[in-house]
Formats: structure tokens, C-alpha cells, sequence
């Protein structure tokens, strides 16, 4: 009985202890180890690679087109060898700033025909392309003066001291001559200029022109007479219906400048009001 007590106290103290230790065990946190981001952060980076690529990709197409692009354009603008005094240049692949000499210079070497190419590894293609302005056609350029030669029956239209149209015309019945009064069937030799489009008119559209003018009413009050006038530079008159060509194959006006109707379209097209006109046998 003795030994039976201390004995159990013992046992007791023992499962005390192996209690204590299980339930400690029991409720300290494990570490639970994180799944790895090892693969997470591999398909991220292949993710990025390929986004990256397919912008490389992108570019490389866009800069293959601007280059093609201007290619092309520069062979339309010209079949031949550039000449050597071009004036435009095309930069492919970069801006010119204003301020840059180096740019500058560039840009002058090339419009001066230079044989200089910029460098293999340069960013920038330059192309010389030929003066469009020089190809542009002449009848949509300025108009300066209207010149008419009687003798010849042809109206010439200049841009400086170069003709670029001219037009078969009909004179007055009595086309040698300057036109002194009213009725004498003669078309006006001199200077004068074309003012004003007469919309109401009985020939296909009319432009007048602006005589009498102040030695053409002089001469006519001397001799007692009118200088007439309406003159104008006109179409075939309405309602005719004989052919174009035959119509102006002789003088038929009074004193007009005769035109066929699609001359008559470009000249108006052509010209301004307030151009001179010089009238000659």
C-alpha cells in the first residue's frame, strides 16, 4: 500500500508531462512551406518575351512599308536618274530639326546632286526627288497676258514670256484693222484688258473687254462718229447648229474674238478678270 501510492503519484506526474507535451505540440503553428514561385515567375517572363518580340516584329513591318513607300514614290516621280539640281528631299525614319547645321548641311548636299550617302548604319534614308513644281502643268499656273495675233487667227495665253495655250479664233467680218466706230465690223488692235464675265449674253459665255478706250473716243468724237463697243471675246452663239469647226473656219462676228465653247471653258478657267489683253495684225 505504501509503495502503491507513490507510485501512482509517479505515474500520474508522467502522463501529466506526456499530456503537456502532446497538447503543446498540438497547438504551435506548423510552417507550411509556400508553393514555389519559381514557374509563375518563368511564364511571366516568357509572357513579356514575346510581347516584346511581336512589338520588334511590328516596327520592323512599318519601317519595311515607309521604306518600300518611299521608294516607290521616288521612282513615279522620276524613271531617270535624279538630276543634280533637285531641290526636294524625302528623310525616311527621322524628323530634320530647323535648327540643326549638321541637318542642314545634309540637306544641302543633297539638293546640290551630292554623291554623299549618310552612313550604312544611319537611321535616317534620304532620297533626292526631282523639282515636282518644274512637272506641274503650265495652264494651271498664273495666266499674265492674253495676246491675240489677227494674221494668224490664234490667241495665245502667256505665264511670264512663256506661252502656255494657245486657241484658233474668229475675227469681225473685216478683221484687218483697227476698229474705229460703230458698225464697221472690225476687231480692236491695241492694249486693253478684260474686266468683267457677262452672264447674260446671246453667245456662249462672254468676257468683255474694255474698249473704248480714252484715244479710241477721241479719234470717234473728231470724225463725228460712236466707237462702239461690246466687244467681247465669246462662244458660238446660242442656238447654232452647225458644227464647231466649220463655224470657225471663218470671220463671222461683228468685232468679237470668237472661241468654240470648250475653248471658251478653258480660257475662262485660265483667266482672270483684269488680265491684259494685246490685240495685233
Amino acid at each position: 500500500m505504501r509503495l502503491f501510492l507513490p507510485l501512482s503519484l509517479c505515474l500520474l506526474f508522467v502522463s501529466s508531462l506526456v499530456y503537456s507535451a502532446t497538447s503543446s505540440a498540438t497547438d504551435t503553428p506548423q510552417y507550411v512551406k509556400p508553393p514555389s514561385t519559381q514557374k509563375s515567375v518563368t511564364q511571366k517572363s516568357e509572357a513579356q518575351k514575346l510581347v516584346v518580340d511581336k512589338i520588334v516584329s511590328d516596327a520592323t513591318v512599318i519601317e519595311t512599308i515607309v521604306f518600300e513607300s518611299a521608294t516607290s514614290h521616288a521612282q513615279a516621280l522620276s524613271t531617270s536618274p535624279t538630276s543634280a539640281n533637285s531641290n526636294n528631299v524625302i528623310v525616311v525614319g527621322d524628323v530634320l530639326e530647323s535648327g540643326s547645321d549638321d541637318n542642314k548641311n545634309k540637306v544641302a548636299q543633297l539638293s546640290q546632286g551630292s554623291s554623299k550617302r549618310p552612313p550604312q548604319n544611319s537611321s535616317q534614308q534620304f532620297y533626292n526627288v526631282p523639282n515636282i513644281a518644274s512637272q506641274i502643268d503650265p495652264l494651271l499656273q498664273v495666266v499674265t497676258l492674253v495676246k491675240v495675233d489677227k494674221s494668224k487667227r490664234r490667241m495665245y495665253l502667256f505665264k511670264d514670256d512663256e506661252v502656255v495655250q494657245e486657241f484658233r479664233i474668229a475675227l469681225g467680218k473685216q478683221p484687218k484693222g483697227h476698229k474705229r466706230f460703230e458698225g464697221d465690223n472690225r476687231t480692236p488692235e491695241g492694249q486693253y484688258k478684260l474686266d468683267y464675265i457677262m452672264e447674260e449674253s446671246d453667245f456662249y459665255r462672254s468676257v468683255h473687254i474694255n474698249y473704248p478706250q480714252s484715244a479710241d473716243k477721241e479719234w470717234a468724237e473728231k470724225h463725228d462718229l460712236s466707237p462702239g463697243g461690246n466687244i467681247k471675246i465669246h462662244g458660238i452663239k446660242n442656238g447654232e447648229r452647225r458644227s464647231p469647226s466649220f463655224i470657225q473656219s471663218f470671220d463671222w462676228t461683228d468685232g468679237c474674238i470668237a472661241l468654240t465653247n470648250q475653248d471658251m471653258d478653258a480660257f475662262i478657267e485660265l483667266v482672270k478678270m483684269g488680265t491684259p489683253i494685246h490685240i495685233e495684225w
